[in-house]
């Protein structure tokens, strides 16, 4: 069998090594396009949100196991909408999921399923800042830019957002916006811990 030519070689690594980068930028453009079509009213902070709780989880949200029950029952009560998909991804790696607290009240999983898969799916988290991260939502930004430039008061929060990075800050709220028109309810999972322990509940 003939080797290749070397420039043959690197080229087509390097085609590879394009198509991978071309893949992730894909995947962070349907992410943002399902987002701001689920939620159209969404702003450059609420995909922000989404992005942080994809890295860090719920880690930075414990106290502990009873607290965070009672106050899922207690958000359950004084609820006055629970819409929407029983989960979706945090952001569009898929490390973490929202899970609406919609499917307890349909019995579908229970408080204390939820309220453990919670609480595990801290472990192990090191919720310390870092430049991975910064560069990470940097390039999520540079999309935004593309998918959804209409995106009210983008230029604000973008400089906002800049800001608490600069400070070593990273934990924010939804959005005024996104809270009023659609009241979200839910609880962060770890991917693994939500495709064992809780997806098959919601098929």
């Amino acid at each position: 069998m003939k080797k290749l030519p070397l420039a043959i070689i690197v080229v087509v690594l390097g085609l590879f090594f394009q198509a991978c980068h071309e893949s992730k930028e894909e995947q962070i453009q349907k992410y943002i396009a399902n987002f701001i079509q689920q939620y159209p009213q969404a702003t450059l902070q609420d995909i922000y949100k989404g992005s942080f709780q994809d890295v860090f989880g719920p880690a930075h949200m414990l106290t502990n196991r009873e607290s965070v029950k009672r106050y899922i029952l207690h958000e359950l009560e004084e609820a006055e909408v629970l819409e929407g998909a029983y989960y979706e991804p945090c952001g569009w790696k898929g490390n973490f999921y929202r899970i609406n607290l919609k499917a307890i009240k349909d019995q579908r999983i229970t408080a204390d399923e939820l309220t453990d898969a919670f609480m595990e799916s801290a472990n192990g988290i090191d919720t310390t800042l870092t430049s991975t991260f910064i560069h990470e939502w940097t390039a999520i930004q540079q999309v935004v830019r593309v998918v959804a430039p209409h995106l009210q008061n983008y230029q604000e929060d973008s400089t906002w957002l800049a800001e608490l990075l600069q400070q070593g800050k990273y934990v924010v709220h939804h959005s005024q916006a996104f809270d009023s028109c659609y009241q979200p309810h839910y609880r962060i999972i770890r991917r693994d811990l939500f495709e064992e322990k809780i997806l098959p509940r919601l098929k």
